[in-house]
């Protein structure tokens, strides 16, 4: 049975499934996964095709990275980049140690800047990987204890050790990113439904 730490995380996971999720992974197309907002967009592509400096590499696949550019500057990402950004963080979530699995969060593990993430090449892949790392996460919070999620657990750094959290810090954080990249998903999904010169049906109240 869920402490009250992990009742608060699955409400807040509740809450994220229905209003962001859902508009994020239904119906998704591999056409919107693969389009690129605007000219200079970050996307994923094959190796050959790769326009950044600096890129994440899984096989034959890059995405697109530029290490030299301050945050303010990076471009808009296209679909698929965002769930390769984020589509494995809930499974690897759930499998960190102060949920009974065998990572750290400090080692990066839940990071796609630190451990190797997979690359979604298809929408079918990108969305099952998600919610198939959503149920993961919450089956490990319904049997979390608040003990678990109280313990002191450091969180991962870039270029030297993160500060000190608690489990439940950690989960909420990690829930924040996929929640406001869940969001850019949606958004991104009403661009490609009205690009071109689609007509907007506005209904004013």
């Amino acid at each position: 049975m869920a402490g009250k730490r992990a009742e608060g995380l699955l409400e807040m996971m509740f809450f994220i499934e229905m209003f962001t999720l859902n508009r994020a992974w239904n119906g998704l197309s591999d056409e919107e996964l693969r389009w690129e907002p605007m000219p200079g967009s970050w996307t994923v592509r094959p190796v050959e095709q790769c326009r950044t400096p600096t890129p994440f590499l899984v096989g034959g696949w890059a995405v697109d990275f530029d290490a030299g550019l301050a945050a303010a500057t990076e471009p808009l990402t296209s679909i698929a980049w965002l769930f390769w950004h984020v589509g494995s963080m809930p499974g690897r979530a759930a499998e960190l140690d102060f949920l009974g699995g065998s990572h750290s969060a400090a080692s990066g593990w839940t990071s796609p800047y630190i451990e190797t993430h997979p690359i979604f090449t298809t929408a079918a892949e990108a969305v099952g990987t998600m919610r198939a790392g959503w149920r993961a996460l919450d089956a490990a919070l319904r049997s979390a204890t608040d003990e678990q999620l109280e313990q002191p657990t450091r969180f991962w750094g870039y270029g030297g050790p993160g500060p000190m959290g608690t489990g439940a810090r950690i989960v909420a954080s990690t829930l924040n990113e996929i929640s406001h990249h869940g969001t850019q998903i949606g958004v991104l999904r009403d661009l490609f439904r009205l690009r071109g010169d689609a007509p907007i049906d506005y209904q004013p109240e």
